[in-house]
């Protein structure tokens, strides 16, 4: 399941990389301890005698739909899951680290309990701010992303076991110094640029086409000016914003509502507590009354031999065990507590500093309060609403019948394109979640009901086909001024063309590009030491490919930077990267190993695809990701 950070390092990074991914991405997914029930469940692929299970699957997939969600900024549906690949992208990852595994098990490889808790202490995550290792710490990561200590031992020995059959793939894989200097000497090569910059004439000084010549063009772009399919149809939409009624939220239900979400608008008390654990008792009873002879906090533990933890500025439910909290939330502030008795050891704490306490009164948040009341009823009454229209469809009413019956009138919306336009090129408006209800609508089959659109939580606007237009040719008649409107462009710019092909010519004739300046009226313009990557936003993409596309003095026409002109340009200088490295990036070296050494990874995977037997059993992972969804 880790491949995906597996992928990205060199020696020692699958294992540090798994363990920043629990302390901060895993914190930050909330992901729930699925890893706990590890041979419960059918299995869902099996790599030799290595088989991933349901909840492991789940597991994953959770993490990629959460992960696509934050790029959506909302949670995709099931299609949409499905059409980003991400059940693929899942099972890829999943049979690589399955592959690794039964590997590993063939040829003996794993981790001693040292090793582990070498990689254990050395994880910056779970250091405190002295930067040495802290189980309380490490506990408090673990608690917070609701990832037991047995799951993480397991999975944390699986990584580094992994690790060590990937590491001499990677470890010091780096792309060849002679491809370095090539690219530095591509990328580093700078040329002086004389040009001229070609208009393309009015298009009302265009003549007009002949018929012939227009019915050329037409033919050629008939494509473009194909009509699109159009549809009507008629929609309904609920959200509980809308079905929200703040006025009829009496005083009575808010003060009531406040009382019981009380500490929804609470800022709990919070304290500044550093702590030392202790080996034992007896050095936890002499640091205890050192510190009652005046010894400060910090000069008690180093005598002891231990490090002082900082725990920040934190309320009760940070700290996990509820014996030290209830220590710490009961200290005097500057007065070190006695010793108790924590999971890892003796522990002393120390309460530097106490933040009251803030509750928030309810004439301050009554506005809140009505809103959140309201917004509950609305949301209620989306779920009533849905269900009554629902049940009726599902018996065979129309739906205009079945909002009817629920009390609500349908909204009709004239046959539009799937971008929302009208047939007289007008774009439709107010449509809610317009881009998912018009890929419905336009995914939708005539005579068959169509599933309601559902978008930013419990939103929903069921929908119903109305006159569907099909796509068609249309006549030339039909759209002549248009393309007539696009010959003349096209015309004027091939007037252009043809005019900075034959100032090119003039030029490779023996003129200079000065003399050929004035004469046409022209001013010559100087693009001085541009590169391949530069000269794109001074001369254009295509211009800087003429300018490079031969030795000094080469002599071109190509498009400009600027949208429908021209230039007519004549290479004046060439001078080559003095130090070809020095144009290549240490970030885009590190790009280029990074690719050579998941190439190397991916082949390794595959050779082990060849040589060890896998089996998918689709059934029970498309009822795995139902579950999720």
């Amino acid at each position: 399941m880790m491949l995906n950070q597996m992928r990205r390092g060199a020696s020692g990074w699958v294992a540090r990389i798994f363990l920043g991914a629990l302390a901060v991405s895993f914190v930050g997914w909330g992901i729930t301890d699925v890893l706990r029930n590890r041979d419960g469940g059918s299995t869902i692929l099996s790599a030799g005698d290595t088989r991933v299970t349901v909840p492991q699957f789940q597991f994953a997939y959770r993490q990629g739909l959460a992960r696509l969600s934050q790029q959506l900024q909302r949670r995709p549906s099931a299609d949409e899951a499905e059409a980003f690949g991400l059940d693929q992208a899942v099972l890829s990852q999943l049979t690589a680290g399955a592959l690794l595994d039964e590997q590993a098990r063939r040829l003996g490889v794993g981790v001693s309990d040292d090793g582990l808790i070498g990689l254990i202490q050395n994880e910056a995550a779970f250091k405190d701010r002295s930067g040495n290792f802290s189980r309380d710490t490490m506990r408090a990561v673990l608690a917070n992303a609701q990832i037991s200590e047995q799951s993480y031992l397991e999975d944390l020995r699986g990584s580094a076991t992994r690790n060590q059959l990937i590491a001499p793939l990677s470890d010091g894989a780096s792309v060849p110094v002679a491809f370095i200097d090539a690219l530095g000497a591509y990328n580093g090569e700078r040329r002086t640029v004389n040009f001229l910059r070609l208009q393309p004439p009015s298009v009302d000084t265009v003549e007009e086409p002949t018929d012939e010549a227009l019915d050329d063009f037409y033919t050629q772009g008939q494509d473009g000016y194909r009509a699109p399919e159009y549809r009507g149809f008629s929609y309904l939409s609920l959200s509980p914003a809308a079905l929200s009624d703040p006025a009829a939220v009496t005083d009575e239900a808010i003060a009531a509502y406040y009382e019981a979400n009380r500490a929804r608008y609470t800022t709990p008390e919070r304290r500044q507590v550093r702590q030392i654990v202790f080996a034992d008792r007896a050095s936890a009873d002499r640091a205890a009354q050192a510190m009652a002879s005046g010894t400060s906090f910090a000069d008690a533990a180093a005598a002891e031999g231990r490090q002082v933890a900082d725990l920040g500025l934190v309320p009760r439910s940070a700290i996990p065990n509820a014996t030290l909290a209830d220590a710490a939330f009961s200290a005097a502030p500057n007065t070190p507590t006695p010793v108790v008795e924590g999971p890892f050891g003796p522990v002393v704490m120390l309460v530097e500093q106490v933040v009251p306490e803030v509750v928030r009164p309810l004439d301050e948040v009554r506005g809140e309060v009505r809103d959140a009341i309201a917004l509950d009823a609305g949301n209620a009454k989306v779920t009533e609403v849905y269900n009554a229209i629902s049940d009726a469809t599902l018996s065979g009413a129309p739906l205009a019948e079945a909002a009817q019956q629920a009390g609500y009138e349908l909204t009709a919306v004239q046959p539009v394109d799937a971008s929302g336009n009208r047939q007289d090129e007008g774009a439709v408006d107010g449509l809610p979640a317009k881009a998912q209800l018009l890929a419905a609508v336009f995914a939708a089959q005539p005579g068959t009901a169509a599933q309601p659109v559902n978008y930013d939580g419990n939103n929903y606007v069921f929908f119903e086909l109305g006159d569907v237009i099909p796509a068609r040719d249309r006549p030339l008649a039909e759209v002549r001024d248009r393309v007539v409107a696009d010959w003349k462009e096209d015309e004027a710019e091939r007037l252009m063309t043809d005019r900075g092909e034959a100032l090119a010519e003039r030029v490779r004739g023996g003129e200079t590009l000065a003399d050929v300046a004035t004469t046409e009226g022209l001013s010559v313009e100087t693009a001085a030491s541009i590169t391949r990557e530069s000269g794109r936003a001074e001369i254009g993409e295509a211009a800087t490919r003429a300018a490079f596309s031969g030795p000094q003095g080469t002599v071109a026409e190509a498009p400009a930077r600027e949208s429908g002109q021209a230039v007519v340009l004549q290479v004046a200088e060439v001078a080559d990267a003095a130090d070809p490295a020095a144009n290549v990036p240490a970030a885009a070296r590190q790009t280029l190993d990074d690719t050579m050494r998941e190439d190397l990874f991916q082949s390794y995977v595959a050779y082990l695809q060849g040589t060890i037997p896998v089996s998918l059993n689709s059934a029970a992972m498309n009822q795995a990701k139902v579950a999720v969804r």
